[in-house]
């Protein structure tokens, strides 16, 4: 038997904040698309059920068209069951009144459960929890898992140091601890992440399936819980499947003198990692640069921008002053250099002024 595990989709997210409109549209539409797809390989790969853990949708206010593609894609495929748990962005509401036959949704407070069968008989549970007002703490207290079953357990919320930056209920793994659970579906963190749960099982957060911002780089995708029909000892893989992935990548421009050399260091970056034009990359530029150096950050932001489906610069390089250099040099520039070791002013700052400086006596356009 085969089991599919997703969660943090975020359906029908505006995806504006770093978007234009044409292009927020488009990644609108490849998170559902991302979705359905998800749904396609279940079927077609033999999977029995996917399970949803939260946060399916972005908001309350959902387009009626996203819904029903989501719709859609569970009636597409009646041999696959459906779990969706409502998380802390959910709405128990979505399909209220035109429920998919192959839709399981947990969304009352405390403890649901679901009973599957693999091909030679052996019981496989699936157990959601949603908090209460107390949170998780009835729900701790009334586990009860048969021993000799395949017992998987389904959450939202924050694990330990895994607290996002929206509100969620926090997970107690000590008080899951030797509780019969095999596997801990979790959502909420957005990065796939699993440890081990005593004494037998495992919790993982498979991730969104893609992400959308720069807390978000890297692969997403979906995990595979594979199980033995007969001895019910399961194995898991991450699948990445995102349309398009999203990275960060730093670039030391300490000894590049010229935009040139910079657009060229970026070029060596990039061809290094696995960004593709089809991602939205950030790159940031890290070192010290000499003060004379001349950089066009905008030409620099053109030149990546094109590169890209999206794509930014974020300049962390700082002006390195030698003041010693300049402490004798009978010169503006040292003038200025000699008034600003006197100033209450961060490195950051002194370098920044006597950066625009240098370009403003060469007659440069001043660059921040």
């Amino acid at each position: 038997m085969k089991l599919l595990h997703i969660a943090d989709a975020h359906l029908d997210s505006k995806m504006e904040s770093k978007l234009d409109k044409s292009k927020a549209s488009l990644r609108r539409d490849e998170l559902l698309d991302t979705f359905c797809g998800i749904a396609d390989y279940a079927d077609e790969n033999g999977v029995s059920a996917v399970i949803i853990a939260g946060d399916l949708f972005d908001t309350r206010n959902v387009r009626v068209g996203a819904v029903n593609r989501v719709k859609a894609a569970f009636n597409s495929h009646p041999d696959v069951t459906f779990v969706y748990l409502k998380g802390n962005h959910d709405e128990a509401a979505y399909f209220e009144g035109d429920y998919p036959g192959n839709l399981i949704v947990f969304d009352k407070a405390g403890l649901d459960k679901l009973s599957l069968k693999t091909a030679s008989g052996k019981p496989v549970n699936i157990i959601g929890i949603v908090p209460g007002e107390d949170g998780f703490d009835r729900a701790y207290t009334e586990l009860n898992l048969d021993y000799d079953a395949m017992n998987i357990v389904t959450m939202h919320g924050a694990v330990g140091e895994y607290q996002g930056k929206d509100k969620a209920e926090n997970i107690d793994l000590s008080r899951l601890r030797n509780r019969n659970i095999d596997y801990l579906a979790l959502g909420h963190y957005h990065t796939f992440t699993e440890g081990e749960l005593p004494s037998r099982g495992k919790y993982c957060y498979p991730g969104c399936p893609e992400g959308r911002g720069f807390d978000e780089c890297g692969e997403h995708g979906f995990v595979i819980i594979d199980i033995d029909d007969d001895t019910l000892s399961f194995r898991t893989s991450f699948v990445p499947f995102a349309k398009r992935n999203i990275y960060e990548i730093g670039v030391d421009i300490s000894d590049c003198m010229t935009t040139p050399e910079i657009d060229s260091r970026i070029s060596e970056a990039i061809k290094g990692s696995p960004a593709t034009s089809d991602d939205l990359v950030r790159i940031v530029l890290k070192g010290e640069t000499a003060v004379d150096a001349e950089k066009d950050i905008e030409h620099v932001r053109r030149q990546v921008s094109e590169r890209f489906f999206y794509g930014e610069v974020k300049d962390l390089s700082r002006v390195a002053i030698d003041y010693d250099e300049y402490l004798h040099e009978a010169s503006l520039k040292g003038e200025l250099v000699r008034l600003l070791r006197e100033e209450d002013l961060t490195e950051d700052e002194r370098g920044l002024i006597v950066r625009c400086a240098v370009q403003a006596l060469k007659g440069e356009d001043i660059s921040l």
